[in-house]
């Protein structure tokens, strides 16, 4: 592999310059001098540097597997903070299509890889116009069409090109390398430096493509890791497992020594809550780099999709004890469930008096936790949404309003964006809100409909998230036009969303499960992530949403959901940190005396500066620093300054 700088708008085009591809590709030269070793970018911020050409995944028999993060191996920092500005980032191309080349692509093949091809290819994965955060395995690309002896994918940007001449890794796929996406992701500029990624393929002699399609990288990661349930694991347990997938690693289980499901855990990633088969419910603390399977604090009751206040210390339990059922026993007059009620996480001992209704079912707090959000039984049997002020200091409620209301859909499993500007939810036709085990064990064809929603918490209007669900826009949703390459058999399968409690690059990040192919690996219920663009101005009356990506990491087959981002568990004044959200005082002091690309290690401190960076904590606007002499300052998004681009 052949690594080189070149001038932003004098490199290689995609077919415009094919003579002189051609005697790259075919010399195996480079117009500068190759880098010691082949890089020297480490990649992206908290995220280890995977080999490159790694196998992933692991498709073909078993789960999604990947390289796991290494400790020490820190990436370079969400922009702008350590990230260079636009203008001085050194651009890199990189040229694996030479003699030698990685993947051992005879020359015959490559010359003829560089030329038009002769036959039709359909990408499948991934969507065009799909937004991905750093930080996460490189993504899979799929593909319909002959099965393939070579593959060429060219990818470039305003500071990055990548000419690869690949061996697939499955029929039909073939891995980015995951150094090379690192890499990329490096260079990103964020929101208007779109990524193409252009693939070819040659089957006997036969040329087909190209297939161009355009992705955007934001400036940032999901902050903290990703905690998501499965009944049918391979990674062991009883029946129910509750897993975490680490910043940029891969699936563990993390609490399985008995069966675990119907989850939640709290913002800052200090407390989980499980319920559990006869048991009633465990709540577990989460310490930094902490270990599988924590022990269980006592005395915790009425667990199930209760929602955790962001700093774990209350949990609020839903009606009927947060079960998905509609209120079935009510319903049936078999009898009254349990109403709403409040609870110490670290005791099990109720609190009275919270001026929460009774019938508030499927309760979340905004990651502020200044709002409650919840599906209400008492609008018309749970066809409505309403929201409570929430008072920390007296853990009670106030200021009740409706938010949406449907006379034939239910509305379930609100979660509210991290600036309070809207509440993104979904509508059902069934009784189970969860999709009544649609995919979890295997049955992908039932379920009911499980539609994403987003409604505005200013002036009430609510929107279809249509691009996060298959449609390029909401009039096309209306008639089932979509843009997912199966077509109507992907659609309407949508459920769990959840919202990561920090604005990262410009961008909300809403995870989901929904009932779709990924590529040509078939039907499954596995989790899937859509970048929300911030609003400026808080305005959610229009779909912000973006196609979705393939949550890489999770094991492939096993029947997903319910997926929560949060934090890791801050650690103290003097450790090591990459921002200030690390830090349990809410600050990161790294030296701006720092190399490009340079490994953005600092110590937490309590003390605040004169304005806080990105990712440091704040109490309003006004203490956020500015990104750039004259530009404007970072937003206060939930406790932590944040980057917002201008519209």
């Amino acid at each position: 592999m052949h690594v080189q700088r070149w001038v932003p708008g004098s490199g290689f085009k995609s077919r415009s310059s094919l003579v002189v591809l051609l005697i790259f590709a075919v010399a195996g030269c480079s117009a500068g001098d190759e880098e010691p070793g082949g890089r020297n970018v480490p990649g992206v911020d908290g995220v280890s540097a995977g080999s490159s050409g790694a196998p992933q995944d692991g498709f073909g028999d078993g789960p999604v597997m990947g390289p796991a993060s290494t400790p020490g191996q820190s990436m370079i920092g969400d922009d702008p903070n350590l990230t260079p500005a636009g203008g001085s980032i050194e651009p890199i191309l990189i040229d694996d299509c030479g003699p030698g080349n990685a993947s051992g692509v005879s020359d015959a093949d490559i010359q003829l890889l560089m030329a038009v091809g002769t036959g039709p290819l359909r990408m499948l994965y991934p969507y065009d116009a799909t937004v991905f955060p750093r930080g996460l395995l490189a993504p899979l690309l799929m593909w319909e069409g002959d099965d393939a002896d070579a593959v060429y994918v060219h990818i470039k940007s305003t500071h990055f090109e990548y000419h690869g001449c690949l061996i697939p890794t499955g029929p039909n796929q073939v891995e980015i390398p995951q150094s090379v996406w690192e890499d990329a992701g490096a260079r990103t500029l964020g929101t208007g430096d779109p990524y193409s990624i252009e693939l070819s393929t040659i089957s006997g002699g036969v040329t087909a493509g190209p297939v161009v399609i355009q992705v955007t990288i934001a400036q940032a990661t999901i902050k903290g890791s990703i905690y998501y349930n499965s009944y049918s694991s391979a990674l062991g347990g009883l029946g129910g497992n509750v897993l975490r997938i680490p910043p940029g690693g891969i699936a563990e289980a993390f609490v399985s020594n008995e069966c675990n499901g119907c989850h939640s855990v709290s913002a800052d990633g200090s407390r989980l809550i499980s319920q559990t088969l006869g048991a009633g419910g465990r709540a577990y603390q989460l310490t930094a780099g902490g270990a599988t399977n924590p022990p269980a604090m006592p005395g915790a009751q009425r667990i199930a999709y209760a929602a955790l206040y962001p700093d774990g210390s209350r949990y609020l339990a839903g009606y009927a004890d947060g079960t998905t059922e509609v209120a079935r026993a009510a319903l049936t007059g078999a009898g009254a469930p349990p109403a709403a009620q409040l609870f110490e996480t670290d005791t099990g001992n109720m609190r009275t008096a919270t001026g929460v209704p009774d019938g508030a079912m499927m309760p979340t707090f905004s990651p502020d936790g200044s709002l409650l959000v919840f599906t209400d039984l008492a609008l018309n049997a749970a066809h409505g949404l309403a929201i409570v002020d929430y008072d920390v200091t007296t853990h009670t409620g106030s200021g009740y309003r409706v938010l949406h209301e449907d006379a034939n859909l239910r509305p379930g499993w609100p979660f509210v964006l991290p600036d309070n500007g809207g509440v993104i939810f979904i509508k059902t036709n069934g009784g189970d809100f969860s999709g009544e085990g649609a995919g979890l064990l295997g049955l992908v064809g039932l379920g009911p409909i499980g539609d994403l929603f987003v409604v505005d918490l200013d002036t009430g209007t609510t929107n279809i998230l249509a691009q996060a669900m298959g449609y390029n826009t909401p009039q096309d949703a209306a008639t089932d036009n979509t843009y997912l390459p199966f077509g109507a058999s992907e659609l309407h399968k949508n459920y769990f969303p959840t919202v990561s409690p920090v604005a990262a690059g410009g961008y909300f990040w809403v995870l989901f499960d929904a009932v779709r192919n990924y590529g040509n690996l078939g039907v499954q219920r596995q989790l899937w992530v859509t970048a929300v663009s911030i609003s400026p101005n808080r305005d959610y009356t229009t779909d912000r949403s973006h196609p979705a990506f393939y949550l890489p990491g999770q094991e492939f087959g096993t029947g997903n959901h319910r997926a929560f981002a949060a934090l890791d568990a801050c650690v103290q004044d003097g450790d090591d940190c990459l921002t200030g959200i690390d830090c349990c005082g809410g600050f990161c002091f790294i030296t701006d005396d720092l190399p490009e690309f340079a490994m953005p290690i600092g110590t937490c401190n309590s003390e605040p500066p004169s304005c806080a960076r990105k990712d440091e904590r704040c109490a309003g606007d006004v203490d956020c620093c500015a990104p750039e002499p004259g530009q404007p300052a970072d937003s206060c998004i939930a406790g932590y300054c944040a980057f917002i681009p201008v519209e």
